[in-house]
């Protein structure tokens, strides 16, 4: 279990799946995309830091602790 936060409005969503995975669903999931099939063409979006992994303006930390 991860929680992904909304960097413009604070929201937290939680998803049962790898980090990487949750933050690329959460962004995806806010353009109306919810076939996860579909979820590799995001991967080039995915930024990665030291601790954080972001897509557009969702963020999570790769060890799945919460903000």
């Amino acid at each position: 279990m991860c929680t992904v936060v909304n960097l413009c409005d604070g929201s937290k969503q939680h998803y049962g799946c790898d980090p990487k995975m949750a933050v690329v669903a959460a962004y995806a999931q806010s353009l109306g995309d919810f076939n996860t099939w579909d979820y590799d063409q995001y991967n080039n979006l995915i930024e990665e830091g030291e601790l954080t992994f972001c897509c557009g303006d969702f963020s999570v930390f790769k060890d799945g602790r919460e903000f």
